[in-house]
């Protein structure tokens, strides 16, 4: 097994670039860790500016409402703009003289503030259960008083059927990322084995070398799988680590199993690039297109259910496009039935790639640098 020790001889030598790729994606992915969806819902409070002309029972206790659910900034009424516009606070409202017949407030909100709304929202409620009291007969005092009885009673708003409607983001931006970190550190690795074995002179000592050149390739290619397999589990690892997780959930284990067979595809495509293109600067352009490429047009960045017919008709051309499917999939109807036939695409792929490379290895052969 010479060639395969060989082999992560020429990995460690590149070890720095290999080093910095790595700790790069790990970067981006415990970031992306600590931004988990939660299961319980919060209403959000914001800074606001009330500025009450009226003065009256209804006005008053509308402001008292919004203290309660929101932060009332004092301010100067001359800088209420800039402080909209620097979103210093997120909504300006104006409480007219004829507000209780009126029943309007006026409204402005800082530009593109996605808060901003809520406090609207929040208005609207507490004056159409005012009047909602009032048409029932009751006299505005007390209409303000149930309103507000109503208002502060606090209600846990959380997700009882979790198999049914919970929607782990977390494990999908993972297993989805993955498809671009596979990717490229897969091909890289590859393409530096290859670049080194593509060289004249080694080449020329291989041809001569004891060894077959049937066992080199074979060794070559051990090579190739035993990196892919550990950096699979070096992000297997990495997702038990950064999400706790105990193996007891069996669409994650689905996507373990998914991302495994995914890493099969691009190992045995990186070997295909690196057969049938010779330039060493066309290779690391090939990656880049096919990594970043296909992480866009699959779904791996931007979730396929909004994306464009155009850019996911192109995106099945990808072995990428099968492998989001599956997980996007298996959050939802977590079984091996689900994604089977996408997994025989996968291996459908495989087979390909590495006809492809057979049928074009005399030819590169025939032209060794």
């Amino acid at each position: 097994m010479k060639v395969f020790k060989n082999y992560f001889k020429i990995v460690w030598a590149h070890r720095t670039a290999i080093i910095l790729y790595t700790m790069i994606f790990a970067a981006l992915l415990v970031f992306s860790s600590r931004s988990e969806k939660k299961e319980v819902y919060e209403s959000v409070g914001v800074n606001i500016y009330v500025k009450d002309k009226a003065g009256t029972e209804l006005s008053k206790a509308l402001t008292e409402y919004l203290s309660k659910t929101d932060s009332i900034k004092n301010m100067d009424e001359s800088l209420v703009e800039d402080k909209l516009f620097y979103e210093v606070i997120s909504a300006a409202l104006e409480i007219p003289e004829d507000f209780d017949d009126s029943r309007e407030v006026l409204y402005k909100a800082a530009p593109g503030n996605i808060y901003a709304m809520s406090v609207k929202e929040k208005v609207n409620t507490y004056l159409s259960q005012v009047a909602a009291y009032e048409m029932a007969g009751f006299d505005k005092s007390d209409a303000i008083k149930y309103t507000n009885e109503d208002l502060e009673k606090k209600f846990d708003v959380a997700i009882k059927n979790e198999a049914a409607v919970k929607v782990d983001n977390g494990a999908r931006f993972f297993f989805n990322f993955l498809n671009y970190l596979l990717l490229s550190q897969i091909i890289l690795v590859v393409s530096i084995i290859v670049r080194v074995y593509k060289k004249k002179t080694v080449a020329m000592r291989n041809l001569v070398s004891p060894v077959s050149s049937k066992r080199m390739n074979l060794e070559i290619i051990l090579g190739h799988i035993a990196n892919a397999l550990f950096v699979w589990f070096l992000y297997m690892l990495l997702y038990t680590v950064l999400y706790k997780y105990d193996f007891s959930k069996t669409y994650i284990n689905l996507m373990m199993l998914n991302a495994f067979v995914f890493t099969i595809v691009v190992v045995t495509m990186a070997v295909m690039i690196s057969s049938i293109i010779k330039n060493e600067n066309a290779i690391a352009g090939v990656t880049n297109v096919i990594s970043l490429g296909s992480s866009f047009l699959c779904g791996a960045f931007v979730p396929q259910e909004i994306l464009g017919e155009t850019a996911l008709k192109i995106g099945k051309v990808f072995p990428s496009y099968y492998f989001v499917k599956n997980n996007d999939t298996l959050i939802t109807n977590p079984s091996f039935s689900a994604i089977k036939t996408n997994l025989l695409i996968l291996t459908g792929f495989a087979i390909a790639f590495i006809l492809i490379t057979v049928l074009s290895k005399p030819k590169v052969n025939d032209n060794i640098n």
